[in-house]
C-alpha cells in the first residue's frame, strides 16, 4: 500500500506542476487581467498538489499525531482548490474562513511544537 500511495503522490506531483504551467501560460495569455478561466485552472494545481501530500502523508510510517499536521495542511489546500470552482456565495466564504482557519491551526501547532524543543532546531 505505501508503495501505491507514493506512486500517487508522485502523479499528483507532476500533474500539479503542469498544472501551475498552465496557469501562467493562461494568465499570460490574458496579460494578467483577471479573466473567468483563472480560478478554474488554479483548482487543478492546488487541487493535485493535496491529493498527493495527502497521499504521501498516508504512506509515511510516522506517528498519527506527526502525520495529523500534514494531513489538516492537505485538506486545507484540497478544499481550497474545490472552493476555486464555486461561485461566489455565503457559503463560500464560510469555506474560505474553514481554509484560513486551518493553515492559521496548522503553523500554529508546528509554532508551538518547536517553541516547546530544548534544542530549539528549525524545521
Amino acid at each position: 500500500m505505501t508503495k501505491f500511495l507514493r506512486s500517487l503522490s508522485i502523479i499528483f506531483f507532476t500533474l500539479a506542476l503542469a498544472g501551475v504551467a498552465v496557469l501562467w501560460l493562461s494568465d499570460a495569455s490574458h496579460r494578467l487581467l483577471p479573466n473567468p478561466g483563472h480560478s478554474r485552472l488554479g483548482a487543478v494545481p492546488l487541487i493535485s498538489i493535496a491529493l498527493s501530500y495527502i497521499s504521501f502523508q498516508l504512506s509515511d510510517r510516522r506517528k498519527l499525531a506527526e502525520r495529523s499536521k500534514g494531513l489538516l495542511l492537505g485538506f486545507a489546500f484540497l478544499i481550497w482548490g474545490c472552493e476555486q470552482l464555486l461561485p461566489p456565495s455565503p457559503w463560500v466564504t464560510v469555506i474560505d474562513n474553514l481554509v484560513i482557519t486551518i493553515f492559521v491551526v496548522d503553523l500554529a501547532l508546528i509554532v508551538i511544537e518547536h517553541l516547546r524543543r530544548k534544542d530549539h532546531d528549525l524545521p
